[in-house]
């Protein structure tokens, strides 16, 4: 059993999923577009399609030629009803090709470890807390698909997570831990100059909030991955 995961961005990787994938009896494999990769097989072959995050916009398919492909990866898994997750542009880009519009937000970028709040159930996320933090790098949104479920709300963005069939979009990153976060703080440190937040904020977790969410990530895979009907 195995994971596709699309990379926009070399340093904007699986995360903490790349130990719990494993640990839950699955590999994973990078397809990394902006390099010119592209499947040589079908992507049948894979048990899930996860698409990662990145700077560029899901509408700037022009200035970014391998975002096409991208589109179209999305589009067959979800005619085969094959387990797609989207991550913050892997998100957008699912909402795209649903129909949705994306855009830059009116209310600024959300960066740092912010709270969000559950507005429906699903199966998916069931042992979610009604409110907990979650580690934002947006400053794009979108309008929410036809016929998705809205899961999660924030109180500058209200489409942070939703479910279209077997198809998750979460413009969160469910992925990152304090080493990811400190990282990107050292490689994007302009970007917070400019939006004026210091980079010490985005390691602001403790040990317990850092477990609790690797816990609602395992919950979270057991469903999405069909892990608990095996």
């Amino acid at each position: 059993m195995k994971v596709l995961a699309v990379r926009h961005v070399e340093i904007e990787h699986l995360g903490v999923l790349e130990r719990i994938l494993p640990e839950l009896g699955f590999t994973y494999e990078y397809l990394d577009t902006p390099k010119g990769e592209r499947l040589r097989g079908p992507l049948e072959e894979y048990s899930a399609l996860i698409v990662l995050g990145g700077y560029m916009g899901a509408y700037e398919e022009a200035k970014y030629d391998f975002l096409p492909y991208g589109f179209k990866l999305i589009e067959e898994a979800l005619k085969v009803n094959k387990p797609f997750l989207g991550i913050c542009l892997g998100a957008q880009m699912l909402a795209k090709v649903l129909g949705s519009k994306v855009y830059p937000g009116e209310k600024g970028k959300e960066i740092g470890w912010l709270e969000i709040f559950k507005v429906a159930d699903h199966p998916y996320f069931e042992a979610f807390p009604q409110k907990f933090n979650v580690f934002q790098w947006h400053g794009d949104t979108f309008e929410l698909p036809k016929g998705a479920l809205r899961v999660f709300a924030s109180d500058r963005y209200e489409n942070q997570g939703f479910v279209y069939g077997r198809a998750v979009g979460l413009q969160f990153h469910l992925e990152v831990d304090r080493v990811l976060a400190k990282l990107w703080s050292r490689i994007y440190e302009g970007e917070l100059k400019e939006e004026g937040i210091q980079p010490s904020k985005l390691t602001e977790i403790s040990e317990k909030e850092s477990q609790d969410l690797e816990k609602l990530i395992r919950h979270f895979l057991k469903g999405f991955l069909g892990f608990d009907k095996k």
